[in-house]
């Protein structure tokens, strides 16, 4: 089955924001993953491309089980400082809802469009990225 946005929802721990007037897919210096829960609770990660991959556990379970609640807690404040992630790194989370995509239709030449199907899944993503570079390349220059 292939990773959709359809019938996902966007899951996580801290308090929703609302969308701004701004676009949320704009680069920023900010480290922002996106990510998005399914509804049977797989994980998809946001690719550069703006496709979706299925997250996949790197997680040792047997390992996990075996250890206390306070073992796994101090492994996890450890691990968290080797990387350099504050303790307190949710207070400083906020969850960004992606706006829907517009749906418009367009004529290309059949070579683009063969071009573009050639590359993978997620040509129509594929489109929008392009797009979406020259904009912000557009604005840069101005």
């Amino acid at each position: 089955m292939s990773p959709s946005r359809k019938g996902a929802r966007i899951s996580a721990s801290s308090r929703p924001v609302e969308p701004t007037n701004e676009s949320s897919d704009t680069m920023t210096s900010e480290n922002i993953t996106r990510a998005i829960a399914t509804t049977d609770g797989r994980v998809l990660i946001e690719q550069p491309d703006g496709t979706y991959r299925l997250a996949e556990s790197q997680t040792d379970w047997a390992r996990l089980d075996a250890m206390s609640e306070t073992e796994v807690e101090r492994l996890a404040a450890e691990d968290m400082a080797e990387l350099g992630i504050a303790p307190d790194w949710m207070e400083h989370t906020r969850v960004i809802f992606p706006r829907p995509k517009e749906r418009v239709t367009v004529r290309l030449d059949h070579d683009i469009v063969d071009w573009l199907k050639a590359q993978g899944r997620g040509y129509q993503t594929r489109i929008n990225a392009i797009l979406r570079a020259y904009v912000e390349a557009q604005k840069a220059r101005q």
